[in-house]
């Protein structure tokens, strides 16, 4: 099943050029009820389906959110060619599964513990991708500003970040994996490489990232009377 999720979500052919944008909409609105299917129908009972089948479906929803910045030009200004809302979709479900902290969830050991790890690490190496490949690609545009598509997504991922981060710091400590923070501050520095973004839309978002590290610059002195 999952292999034919896949040929149905990315096909090795291309997109037909005589496809009008009305027909390529509708395409990526099927897209998206497929991804839908797999949010509402097969994650929520992962627990009872084999662990190879949950991983290629979490591949998946990975590829399918970064699937717009890796099949485009940065300079390309046509954003209905870049699956926009699919690649949300997928990043949705993503942040979604992100999200549950029961403690049982949050053990290795359970099955959602194990679906919750899996889609931090998909959405955390998401997040990684966007804010490296803007940084780039802006670098590499000079005063030519990126499409608008790329600004939003852009935004988004930063709000993202932004959720995750307090979400977190809200949950109970023990039940949240060590290296959950550990890849959460290793995004410090792409984000700061963003402060030379241009687009005042993105440096607002990006602001209220990295206020949310704040609660994460521990003195050294008081990370070891912590045990940390």
């Amino acid at each position: 099943m999952a292999a034919s999720f896949e040929l149905f979500l990315f096909a090795d052919h291309p997109t037909p050029s005589t496809l009008t944008v009305e027909e390529q909409q509708n395409d990526e609105l099927l897209d998206v009820s497929v991804v839908e299917l797999i949010r509402q129908e097969i994650l929520p009972f992962s627990s009872s389906m084999p662990d190879e089948f949950t991983h290629r479906i979490m591949a998946l929803l990975n590829r399918g959110s970064i699937h717009s910045t890796s099949t485009a030009s940065f300079l390309d200004v046509d954003d209905r060619q870049l699956r926009q809302e699919f690649a949300k979709a997928c990043f949705e479900t993503l942040l979604q599964f992100s999200f549950i902290t029961q403690k049982a969830a949050l053990q290795n050991s359970s099955d959602e513990g194990a679906l919750t790890k899996m889609a931090l690490t998909s959405l955390l190496g998401r997040c990684q991708e966007v804010l490296k490949k803007y940084v780039e690609d802006e670098r590499l545009s000079g005063k030519c500003p990126l499409p608008r598509s790329r600004m939003t997504e852009m935004s988004f991922v930063l709000q993202a970040i932004t959720t995750l981060i307090q979400s977190l710091k809200r949950a109970t400590q023990e039940n949240v994996d060590p290296s959950t923070w550990d890849q959460v501050i290793s995004l410090y520095p792409s984000l700061v490489d963003c402060c030379t973004c241009s687009s005042s839309q993105v440096c607002n978002s990006l602001k209220k990232a990295l206020y949310e590290y704040q609660d994460l610059l521990v003195p050294p002195h008081q990370r070891i009377l912590n045990g940390k």
